[in-house]
């Protein structure tokens, strides 16, 4: 026993006010005692133990939280091309490769076009080599640094594919163009009827000028204010060369007249004009509801003078209407119902508070409304074997290259597995890095 209190405890010894204490001896604990106290330093290891693993716990907790909101999603597969995978990340980056210099505001107009840049790309890659076409590291490299596109896989991607495709243009689209071909130099002007057309037809033949006339009489902003001059329409290639007016309707009809003649009139129902012809019949007035009455409305005076024939000679109001009506509502047929005056009709009003009540109105013109519908008389001054403009050349280029990337698209599996709160998250992230 004093061996064991010995290990234990020290002889503590004080002097107070000069005596000595007596010396205390404290006897070693019980074997109950020691039970205690080991059950008490299990109970403390296990309680650290435990608060120790909820810290843990805890930390896992924000950590996977952190993870789970701002790293997995970017690496969550959102587009598929084949057995190629992309992830968020990548189409993030694409997206902001794409719109470089786009306002951060605008950016949410590309989301759709960067997955379908990701699945073009990605074909023409992989489909190149089956034409024939290789890219290198250097071509790469240098296309990167000319272009100034980003320093990641995207950007080495968008290079490799843009090497690819001009290869393509100059080694595929280039040889199927010729370098000259059949050329008309055309003029033409847009006019009203087929009357009219017989009659500028006439004066020209008579030695009247073409540019002359078509400044004062076409009905087509275009022609009218190039004087009639088309240029040189190449065969084969007319929907090129017509970039301001649709002449797919005359293109036929241009190589089939010989130099220095003329067309007969042909009909165009694609051209607008800002006025119309309406064929009339006031019903009634009544001073609150405003004026009734029914109404056809034609693009040529030529057309409404032929309607209103057909109405006096008995003739159907709404099957006429429903058939040649250019009039809002024409559906239901000829019935204007009540117009008030003062509303944007005003015109309509004026026209029939003019008429007779009952009586089908002569061909009365308004400026207020819009039609379709005239003539083109066509005149060829020219037809040489010339060189394709370059402008030309480089649209049916951007053409050969559509057809062949619309091809691969049409023939691959792709799928796009974006959502709308991926595409937002992509945008947001974009418009936060660049800090406006």
């Amino acid at each position: 026993m004093c061996i064991a209190s010995i290990l234990f405890f020290s002889r503590e010894v004080s002097e107070l006010a000069g005596k000595h204490r007596k010396e205390k001896i404290v006897h070693a604990p019980t074997k109950r005692q020691l039970s205690h106290w080991d059950k008490q330093k299990r109970q403390a290891r296990i309680i650290k133990i435990c608060a120790a693993v909820l810290i843990v716990a805890v930390i896992g907790v924000i950590v996977g939280g952190i993870y789970i909101e701002q790293v997995m999603p970017y690496q969550k597969t959102v587009i598929k091309v084949n057995d190629a995978a992309y992830d968020f990340d990548y189409y993030s980056n694409m997206l902001d490769a794409i719109t470089t210099g786009v306002p951060n505001a605008q950016i949410s107009y590309y989301t759709d076009i960067a997955a379908q840049a990701i699945a073009q790309c990605q074909l023409v890659r992989q489909k190149g080599p089956d034409v024939g076409l290789t890219v290198t590291d250097e071509e790469i490299k240098k296309e990167i640094e000319e272009d100034k596109l980003p320093d990641n896989a995207v950007g080495t991607d968008l290079a490799s594919t843009r090497v690819l495709t001009k290869k393509y243009a100059e080694q595929v689209c280039t040889p199927k163009i010729p370098k000259t071909v059949e050329q008309a130099e055309v003029e033409a002007m847009f006019l009203d009827s087929k009357a009219i057309v017989e009659e500028q037809k006439n004066k020209l033949q008579l030695g009247e000028n073409f540019t002359t006339m078509a400044s004062q009489f076409s009905v087509e902003p275009n022609s009218k204010a190039s004087g009639g001059y088309l240029g040189w329409i190449p065969r084969g290639y007319e929907e090129y060369a017509f970039s301001k007016i649709n002449g797919a309707v005359f293109k036929d009809v241009i190589f089939t007249l010989k130099p220095g003649s003329y067309s007969d009139a042909i009909y165009d129902s694609s051209i607008e004009k800002s006025y119309g012809f309406w064929v009339l019949q006031f019903l009634e007035k009544d001073d609150a509801r405003g004026y009734h009455g029914k109404g056809i409305l034609l693009p040529t005076q030529a057309q409404a003078e032929d309607i209103r024939t057909q109405l006096l000679n008995g003739g159907n109001w709404d099957e006429l209407a429903k058939q040649y009506s250019q009039a809002t509502g024409k559906e239901s047929g000829a019935d204007l119902g009540w117009i008030q005056p003062g509303t944007d009709e005003k015109m309509l009003v004026r026209i029939l508070a003019a008429q007779e009540p009952n009586k089908i109105s002569d061909a009365m013109r308004d400026d207020t409304v819009k039609t379709s519908g005239g003539y083109w008389l066509v005149h060829v001054k020219d037809i040489q074997e010339r060189p394709l403009p370059a402008s030309i050349v480089q649209s049916v280029t951007q053409k050969c290259l559509g057809d062949w990337v619309e091809g691969l698209v049409k023939d691959a599996r792709i799928e796009n597995l974006l959502d709308e709160q991926q595409k937002n998250l992509a945008v947001q992230k974009i418009s936060k890095t660049r800090g406006k």
